[in-house]
């Protein structure tokens, strides 16, 4: 065998290798006595066939499995000898497959971590914004929670639509004569008055009634999403499915106890506690970034592409998909994976650096701090039949022991970050 070992970069190595005539009969002989041991030739007891007629039956069956085994026993020996660890498996290249009596030649790129060189990540100082809840935050917070329970009651009869009402709406909409298929919409519900739409599109709303179809120029904000659109004016063709007046119920004590709470005063406290953990949540995570963007900016490094692979299909995995077919075709979806990509490259260098600290600090959790969060995470789910629990429990506990040493990791940054306290709102 002749082997190169080549560093293409610091998380790829290239493998190119060699294999003699000798060594690819050998690794067919092997096969075919393989299957020898256990084929049933008639006229033959099992296993006793002669090996040329196995070699004349079985002749077209063993090319794939010799190209593995080839690729198994000489990838793995050549990376051995020059200390290389595969993270994943190596995306292998062979021009075609081997032959018997001839040489067989095959090439692999293998991911590897990177070593990284990083000492100062202590005392690093970042700017962390400590949130207040205002006013107008928490009024929308209490109008939210008034508006979900609010309770619906029929129109009169041709009665147009109007604020304070829900409306079920359906329209398309055309630039300078052409479809924009991202604004179709069908049955869409909508609470009038609510600021739930566009200024433009709610006021062409306002006065038509059940089943009437109309169109109207809408002006779109210049802050829409899609800037090739944002700010243009454009032709709504709208219709109107229904309609129901809406009750919106005043916060008071009578809606307090709807929710179980004493009294209203209970309730607003109980909103402004929330809006507070959402607002200390929110601190936590813009420190976190900022404290690992400043560390990894400062001494960057490159990741394997096959564990920035695995965090896109992450990341795809928890988006609502539909059905399993969409998941599955979510995940082969290039465009998708690509927009994902430099968000999953920077979680991946977040991750290595967290281990990287571990490492250094020797940063440890205790079996018994595993188990209460073990615990805690099965108590959430309610489930009590004790075969089901322990499945469960087996299947989380190593996500849970690696997220809770991943939290020392951060914690042990933020203890020892100078960090500038700046106050805000939301």
């Amino acid at each position: 065998m002749k082997s190169n070992v080549e560093q293409l970069n610091p998380v790829q190595y290239r493998v190119d290798i060699e294999l003699t005539p000798e060594e690819v009969n050998q690794a067919f002989d092997t096969a075919y006595r393989k299957i020898q041991k256990k084929a049933r030739v008639q006229g033959f007891r099992a296993g006793k066939a002669p090996l040329g007629m196995i070699r004349k039956l079985y002749g077209g069956n063993v090319a794939s499995e010799v190209h593995e085994s080839l690729i198994n026993t000489h990838l793995f020996s050549a990376l051995n000898e020059q200390k290389v660890r595969p993270i994943a498996s190596p995306m292998v290249d062979s021009k075609a497959a081997p032959t018997e009596n001839q040489a067989f030649n095959f090439s692999a790129v293998i991911d590897v971590m990177p070593e990284l060189k990083i000492d100062n990540y202590k005392g690093v100082a970042v700017n962390t914004e400590v949130y207040k809840v205002k006013d107008g935050t928490l009024d929308r917070e209490l109008h939210m929670l008034r508006r979900r329970q609010a309770r619906t009651r029929p129109i009169e009869p041709g009665q147009p639509a109007a604020v304070g009402m829900l409306a079920s709406v359906s329209h398309s909409a055309t630039l300078d004569g052409q479809d924009q298929p991202s604004l179709n919409v069908q049955n869409m519900t909508v609470a009038l008055g609510e600021n739930e739409l566009f200024t433009g599109l709610e006021g062409a709303i306002l006065g038509m009634t059940i089943g009437q179809t109309k169109t109207a120029p809408v002006q779109l904000p210049e802050s829409y999403g899609d800037q090739a659109l944002a700010g243009k004016e454009l032709v709504f063709t709208i219709t109107v499915g229904d309609l129901k007046n809406l009750d919106v119920p005043s916060f008071d004590d009578e809606l307090a106890k709807d929710l179980n709470f004493e009294n209203a005063d209970a309730l607003k406290a109980d909103v402004v506690t929330h809006l507070e953990a959402r607002a200390s949540d929110l601190a936590r995570q813009k420190l976190e970034t900022a404290l690992l963007d400043k560390i990894i900016d400062a001494y960057p490094f490159e990741v394997p592409p096959a564990m920035v692979d695995q965090v896109i299909d992450s990341m795809i995995q928890e988006l609502n998909h539909p059905s399993e077919d969409e998941r599955k075709r979510a995940l082969r979806d290039q465009e998708l994976r690509q927009r994902l990509l430099t968000t999953a490259k920077r979680r991946t260098q977040n991750t290595l650096l967290l281990w990287h600290i571990t490492q250094k600090e020797q940063l440890q959790v205790t079996d018994e701090e595993v188990r209460l969060r073990v615990d805690q995470a099965l108590a959430s789910t309610g489930i009590s039949d004790p075969k089901q629990s322990g499945r469960l429990k087996k299947n989380i506990e190593p996500r849970i022991r690696e997220n809770m040493i991943f939290e020392k990791a951060m914690d042990f940054l933020i203890n020892n970050a100078n960090i500038t306290q700046i106050p805000a709102e939301i």
